[in-house]
């Protein structure tokens, strides 16, 4: 079997939105570190802007706690760094924690081995060239995940039970090696995959936000502190901030999404959805939580991939979310805003002023604007650098304009959401803070928005 199977052909790529992530995050280090280093002078030091009573009354150990989880998001961020940086030290962790050998090593004689490890390993070099495979001999490792051992050294990584799956049922075995290569010839298993402290990280936050983000508030509630009215805005404000983690959740999602569609263009839209029950039976809860949408949606779009639909959604995820994250934060700034005694119609303009000031940058959406129009053309090169356009994603140069799976309308949609979002940064602030008497400086109520 090759890897161009006639199932509608191999597709374009959507915009590798993990990338654009981690890219995105190292523009902003410096600007972020002065903000945190103000913030923990705030929160943390004798030097704070807060008074001796203020800073030793229980509602403001509630506001350090929250804190913790405002950190969360820029955590998950620098893991990813440190998964690009980092990715030999992270092969050789992988590799022992999953006790994790060659599949060339593992002989005829072995009972774990069936016959067919040898179609195996072409098929392998066929999707994925260059990619080593490697098989876990611990009892519980996930049937396929890829990995980085370096910069240019690729690895998938299957269980035991992913070799019993191969004789057993080989269509399913090949949807699930195509979804890997998928991740490989997008260069995603640098930044997730297994082992990833990235990917870790995320999973990681729903037990740090009930624990640092939800339990302040809850304890607030329960005490009635006097003080407890004064630092209600603030960790409101804090929760609102650490809702930027929904921009890595939704670029792990695409990614998951556009392997499942890359699969389905080589070996059908069938293979793929019998492909995800095997997924769901084999690893359980491993491969849910946040890095992973949930399989409905997943069969959502794998049903509707031949389709328009799925690759717009993939392609305008970005903008989406980032919008939607701006929405967010109007809506939790406002809040608090309010409980700092500014009234509704001041803290919904102030609110928007902000967004309009950190969240509708001109560099960003422009940078988004021409992504959306180059991505065609750049997308043909994004997979041959990963090694993509020699086997697996198939001959994507040839795909041209036609591969993506984007209508006319669709593609008119995914240029000119961003385009919009650029024209509203480009217009000029309304200076709602400038005069909301609860944010202006020369106010005693100042400290409302730290």
């Amino acid at each position: 079997m090759t890897a161009h199977a006639a199932h509608g052909g191999v597709r374009l790529p959507p915009p590798p939105w993990l990338w654009l992530l981690v890219c995105t995050y190292l523009w902003e280090l410096p600007s972020g570190v002065v903000w945190w280093r103000e913030q923990i002078r705030d929160l943390w030091t004798d030097d704070g802007a807060y008074g001796p009573e203020v800073v030793a009354s229980p509602g403001f150990a509630a506001l350090r706690a929250s804190t913790v989880s405002q950190l969360m998001p820029s955590l998950v961020l620098v893991a990813g760094l440190l998964a690009v940086a980092l990715p030999h030290l992270r092969g050789w962790y992988t590799r022992l924690r999953y006790r994790l050998v060659p599949l060339t090593a593992l002989g005829s004689t072995d009972a774990a081995a069936p016959q067919g490890v040898g179609g195996l390993r072409d098929f392998a070099a066929a999707v994925a060239p260059g990619a080593t495979v490697m098989v876990s001999l611990w009892g519980k490792g996930p049937p396929a995940r890829v990995y980085a051992a370096g910069w240019r050294e690729r690895r998938i990584a299957v269980s035991l039970g992913f070799l019993a799956l191969w004789r057993r049922d080989p269509a399913r075995a090949r949807a699930l090696l195509l979804h890997e290569a998928g991740h490989l010839g997008s260069g995603e298993h640098l930044i997730a995959g297994l082992g990833s402290p990235f990917t870790r990280a995320v999973q990681a936050w729903p037990v740090v936000f009930l624990a640092f983000g939800a339990a302040p508030l809850v304890w607030l509630a329960w005490r009635h502190e006097p003080t407890a009215s004064l630092m209600w805005p603030q960790v409101v404000v804090v929760l609102s901030r650490a809702s930027v983690i929904m921009v890595p959740v939704a670029a792990l999602w695409c990614a998951e999404l556009a392997a499942d569609r890359h699969a389905a263009g080589v070996c059908g839209r069938r293979a793929v959805e019998h492909t995800l029950d095997e997924i769901g039976a084999g690893e359980g809860r491993a491969r849910g939580g946040l890095t992973h949408p949930p399989c409905r949606l997943r069969r959502w779009c794998a049903e509707r991939g031949d389709g328009s639909l799925v690759p717009a959604l993939l392609a305008l995820a970005g903008p989406v979310v980032l919008l939607v994250h701006a929405a967010v934060v109007v809506c939790f700034t406002t809040v608090a805003l309010v409980l700092a005694g500014d009234p509704w119609s001041s803290a919904a303009a102030s609110s928007l002023d902000l967004a309009h000031r950190d969240v509708l940058t001109v560099p960003m959406w422009s940078a988004l604007v021409g992504l959306a129009v180059l991505w065609p053309l750049l997308a043909p090169r994004w997979s041959r650098l990963w090694g993509a356009g020699r086997a697996g994603r198939g001959d994507v140069g040839g795909a041209g304009r036609a591969g993506d799976g984007l209508g006319r309308r669709a593609r008119a949609a995914v240029i000119m959401l961003p385009a919009v979002a650029l024209a509203v940064a480009l217009l000029p602030s309304t200076g709602a803070v400038e005069r909301d008497p609860v944010l202006r400086p020369a106010s005693p109520k100042a400290g409302a928005e730290r």
